[in-house]
């Protein structure tokens, strides 16, 4: 297309070699809000999807999201990993909230630092799914349809409501959590009752620091970014992610290769 010929290995070297200078950080002047999560990669030598890549995103004033922190290691840990290098840019904002699907390794890497907890309304009708199946509810089922639509109910939080009508919210939405979680061990369902006893601390934090956010669609959308990437075959893990710190950081910290360090982007001089 241009006149010249590039070898395939060279891109990929080029990759590898900028992609490993590149480190995320957060943003002091966007929101204190993010979400984490993580997706499968798939390793050499492994079979499956051996590892995890653990994504924090950090949402924009004007709408959007940008990446703060990436990461790559097993499923059941390395998010320590990840919130080490931001932890002094996270401890700058008065507090900063922080949506999750559940999993308890964030929860890990957290720790000690002023990071409100919210549970993700939208995962919890969908992995509750899964906990009835684990429990032989049919699906369909009388029980199955009335604990579906109990928790998509509890989990419908309407915004715009002064301080009255969120205490009245909260007192309301507890106490029928409270009878789903009775309604579930009565019957024997105890993956249901023990998920849902696991997301009741975390589940309506948001709302009562009147704070705006209770879903993590957005980080899913990040994950699809990824996932169109990294389903072509086998990676290293350093080959994953330093092609993901690159691809990442073009798609939503609007960097460009050959720019000056940006904000929340830093570049290593090679």
């Amino acid at each position: 297309m241009f006149g010249v010929t590039f070898n395939r290995m060279k891109v990929w070297r080029c990759v590898q070699k900028v992609g490993k200078t590149i480190s995320f950080d957060l943003d002091p002047k966007a929101l204190p809000n993010g979400e984490a999560d993580g997706t499968g990669i798939p390793i050499i030598g492994i079979k499956k999807r051996g590892m995890e890549l653990k994504v924090f995103i950090q949402k924009k004033v004007g709408g959007g999201v940008r990446v703060a922190g990436l990461a790559i290691g097993k499923y059941d840990s390395g998010w320590d990993k990840l919130f080490a290098p931001l932890r002094e840019t996270i401890k700058s904002f008065k507090s900063f909230l922080l949506v999750t699907d559940g999993d308890t390794s964030i929860f890990k890497g957290v720790k000690c630092l002023n990071v409100i907890l919210q549970r993700c309304l939208w995962h919890i009708p969908h992995q509750l799914k899964h906990c009835l199946w684990a429990d032989k509810v049919k699906r369909k089922s009388p029980d199955w349809l009335k604990i579906i639509g109990k928790i998509f109910d509890i989990t419908a939080i309407r915004t715009k409501m002064d301080d009255a009508e969120i205490e009245a919210v909260l007192k309301e939405k507890r106490a029928r959590l409270d009878e789903l979680i009775s309604f579930c061990e009565t019957m024997g369902y105890q993956s249901c009752a023990s998920y849902l006893r696991n997301a009741k601390p975390d589940m309506f934090s948001a709302l009562e620091k009147r704070l705006n956010g209770k879903a993590s669609s957005l980080v899913e959308r990040v994950m699809r970014t990824v996932n169109l990437r990294v389903n072509v075959g086998k990676w290293s893990p350093a080959g994953a992610l330093n092609a993901m710190n690159l691809r990442l950081a073009h798609y939503y910290n609007d960097w460009l290769p050959g720019e000056p360090e940006m904000r929340g982007v830093t570049i290593q001089r090679l």
